[in-house]
């Protein structure tokens, strides 16, 4: 029997599915993202579905309750990917760090001459 709340995580997986397709079809996310996006919006689908099947792995870890696992698991992901987006900026910074100083550099050297 599927509820309420399990019918509005289910539409809100499938948009932010859609959203990732739409995002790959735009250019803004490569080949890798989608598949992770799309493959973690599934196994989400599939534990709103299912979720009794998650049980087993919440009494192998000594949680009681299914929700905690899946806020633990939650978190985790969320911990991840923000390590991720940070990684990410500061090579970011450090490649216009680097364009800045070899344009001004550039810049030096066209004026002394």
């Amino acid at each position: 029997m599927i509820l309420g709340l399990q019918i509005i995580a289910i539409i809100f997986a499938l948009l932010m599915i859609y959203f990732a397709v739409l995002n790959r079809k735009r250019g803004e996310i490569d080949k890798t993202e989608i598949i992770s996006w799309v493959i973690i919006w599934t196994i989400t689908i599939f534990v709103v579905i299912f979720p009794d099947l998650l049980r087993t792995y919440a009494n192998n870890f000594l949680i009681t309750r299914l929700f905690d696992l899946m806020v633990v698991g939650g978190f985790i992901l969320v911990i991840a990917m923000v390590s991720r987006v940070y990684l990410s900026t500061k090579k970011m910074e450090k490649k216009i760090e680097d364009y800045v100083r070899k344009d001004s550099l550039n810049d030096v050297k066209k004026n002394n001459k």
